[in-house]
């Protein structure tokens, strides 16, 4: 009689929590898309199964998606959500469960800042980008006098609060200020009210900045129009805002990666993307790069058990230990106390040509000047 083979692992979960429907549906497919191609082409380990629930951007559903993960013991990690407002609501039921969340995108400081010893920040928090953004503005471009424009979001409040700390850090002044609806459609009135001292308009949003370039050139005002990650997006913004985006003196919008062809391996991985689901739009490349990590951390700590599935306790310590080598950033990504990554840039870019262009790199806490 011939030994048995071994058994095969059991499959464990990975979750993904992200707008799969809604006004952000575009960006959390992607979010998820890549993730699941990173599922797809992780080699060794166990058996991992991928389980997407959409918190359609909203607190309520993004609680409801972080019970359930909870409730599953086979769920090993939790990569998103996408959205500040989600992350910072679910992050207490994570905690409790003790399950890693490995957010690829959200950037709000305080969740980090929380003492949750389970959070994971792949992405430049807004402090450090607006600190970016705010001192390339007022160091190489000169400029001086900034109206500024937030949406009534976690995002965008934080996003413009954050610039106008670091604006003023840099010299410069913020003259006016204005909150939009989420939604909001209509700029025309405040774009023909701005101060004709402004030489920037600074915008924390997303879905709100294509509208409001538009009108800002249609009132003949051709300033600066600079912007947070929220507009680092092709469906909602650049798309929208068409020829506005190159009349005047143009944009500059941040992003917190750099553009696919900066890191190696990042312009491969977006041409596997986009034979499999189009063109990437947004952060694929950092979803990709944040679950490849964490199903890394995943078959470390299956190796100290063999056999039997590791533990949430396991996965988090390996994801603690972590030095990655990945393709988002070009430098190998580690945690610092609070969980975010100490290899974090900000990406600064113009339109050119209908596209973005990236025109300058900035390591995390080092300003642009």
């Amino acid at each position: 009689m011939s030994p048995s083979a071994p058994a095969a692992p059991p499959p464990v979960r990975l979750g993904v929590s992200a707008p799969l429907s809604g006004r952000g549906a575009a960006l959390g497919r992607e979010m998820a898309q890549a993730v699941r191609l990173a599922v797809e082409e992780a080699a060794g380990g166990p058996p991992v199964e991928l389980v997407e629930r959409d918190d359609r951007g909203e607190e309520q559903a993004g609680l409801a998606a972080a019970r359930a993960f909870a409730a599953d013991p086979a769920v090993l990690a939790v990569i998103g959500p996408y959205n500040s407002n989600v992350a910072l609501a679910a992050a207490p039921v994570y905690r409790d469960a003790g399950l890693a969340l490995v957010g690829p995108i959200v950037s709000n400081p305080a969740l980090t800042e929380s003492g949750w010893d389970n959070v994971f920040r792949f992405t430049a928090r807004d402090d450090d980008t607006a600190a970016a953004i705010a001192a390339h503005l007022a160091g190489p471009l000169g400029k001086r006098r900034a109206v500024l424009v937030a949406t009534a979001t976690a995002y965008g409040r934080s996003m413009a609060g954050r610039f106008a700390d670091a604006f003023a850090r840099a010299g410069g002044a913020v003259l006016a200020r204005h909150e939009a609806a989420e939604g909001e459609t209509r700029f025309d009135a405040l774009a023909g009210a701005l101060p004709a001292a402004a030489d920037v308009v600074f915008y924390g949003g997303t879905y709100e900045g294509a509208p409001l370039l538009s009108a800002l050139r249609r009132a003949g005002r051709s300033l600066l129009f600079a912007a947070g990650d929220g507009c680092w997006d092709r469906p909602n913004f650049l798309d929208p805002a068409g020829a506005a985006a190159e009349a005047g003196e143009g944009v500059l919008v941040l992003s917190a990666c750099p553009e696919p062809g900066v890191v190696p391996g990042a312009r491969e991985m977006a041409a596997r993307y986009g034979r499999r689901f189009g063109p990437v739009v947004n952060y694929a490349v950092n979803a990709y790069d944040a679950a490849a990590l964490t199903l890394a951390a995943v078959r470390d700590a299956a190796a100290t058990a063999p056999g039997r599935p590791p533990g949430r306790d396991a996965v988090l310590a390996a994801l603690r230990r972590a030095e990655w080598r990945g393709i988002a950033y070009p430098d190998p990504v580690r945690w610092d106390a609070r969980g975010d990554n100490r290899a974090a840039v900000t990406a600064l870019h113009v339109v050119r040509g209908g596209r973005f262009v990236q025109v300058a790199l900035v390591p995390k806490g080092r300003a642009a000047g």
